[in-house]
């Protein structure tokens, strides 16, 4: 076994401590104190919103926080031309142009010691309108949008906008049911998605576009309303017909009889198909109906005057989301 003297074990420790601080040295430090100095990645620009839609106002921040920027200066330039009016400036607004339209925007910071950090980013406008489509139930007089209903088969579609005369098969989407991404990633062609509904209020969606190498064009979210299914009663009369006037909630009926239908909005259209159970009552009183459409009742009058209640309930069985009834007074 060796053993070093006091003298040369000290000068073996200075020589490894010089050589550990020569190791650690940031070399970022020293990189910034050579004059000149250009660092591209040492700072970014963030845009808020990411993908911004044609004249909206957009903010631009200068992310620069992983370096040391004090006593430096900023300088901003859109599309080649420096703004001075924005000189050292850590976000700025500008206005989005229309669709097709490019703009480039670039910082510049410059250090006390004369080197500079460049940043840029590009805004190109875009916009993604999002169709909801219901397979609801509604009148043929309707003139409204079915709308989604708990237990219905909702479709959503992405119309992209941008810029380019492309048809909106041409792209590649990624959609977002919730928390869960449909297909597992994105599908050439895609820019529809279904779902069915289920108890909650609303659904969140959302699509991204992408273009054919996989980069993010665009990207738009929505929250789809899931309302209740409604019922609305209608009277039907032998020589106009059906009226497109719905029964108030306390109908009066002057002749001797009166037919009635029960028209069902916005429950899911696969019901009809499933053999749901119709269900009438007057005054509480399940009544056989002897009409050969089951959303029809024909009522006649017992004596002079009087009052009931009616009621109409139609549900699928076989599936608790699907079903709606009311009921309303009748007065003769």
């Amino acid at each position: 076994m060796v053993f070093l003297s006091g003298m040369r074990y000290g000068v073996l420790c200075i020589i490894v401590f010089l050589v550990f601080v020569g190791v650690y040295t940031p070399t970022q430090t020293h990189a910034q104190s050579l004059p000149g100095f250009s660092a591209v990645n040492a700072s970014s620009l963030v845009t808020k919103p990411r993908y911004p839609e044609p004249y909206e106002q957009v903010t631009v921040t200068l992310n620069d926080y992983s370096i040391n920027t004090q006593g430096a200066t900023v300088s901003w330039f859109i599309n080649g031309i420096e703004q001075t009016t924005l000189r050292n400036e850590r976000s700025i607004q500008i206005t989005a142009g229309i669709l097709g339209t490019t703009d480039t925007i670039r910082a510049i910071t410059t250090l006390p010691n004369g080197s500079t950090l460049r940043a840029e980013t590009t805004i190109q406008p875009m916009r993604v309108d999002m169709l909801i489509e219901a397979e609801t139930l509604t009148p043929v007089f309707y003139k409204g949008r079915a709308v989604p209903s708990s237990g219905s088969l909702v479709r959503v579609t992405a119309i992209p906008f941008t810029g380019e005369n492309k048809s909106p098969t041409s792209y590649s989407y990624v959609w977002k049911v919730g928390d869960t991404v449909q297909s597992g990633g994105s599908q050439y062609g895609k820019n529809f998605t279904t779902f069915t509904s289920s108890f909650e209020k609303n659904v969140f969606v959302s699509v991204d576009v992408l273009d054919g190498s996989g980069k993010i064009l665009t990207s738009e979210s929505i929250y789809v309303p899931i309302a209740d299914p409604e019922l609305y009663f209608y009277e039907i009369n032998p020589l106009r017909g059906m009226s497109e006037q719905a029964m108030g909630s306390n109908f009066i009926f002057v002749g001797d009889e009166v037919q009635v239908r029960a028209e069902p909005y916005f429950i899911s259209s696969a019901l009809l198909s499933q053999n749901p159970h119709r269900q009438w009552k007057l005054n509480t009183q399940t009544v056989d109906n002897p009409s050969t459409d089951p959303q029809e009742i024909t009522l006649r009058k017992e004596g002079n005057s009087g009052s009931f209640t009616l009621e109409f309930h139609i549900r699928n069985l076989q599936q608790l989301l699907q079903g709606v009834k009311k009921s309303i007074a009748l007065t003769f």
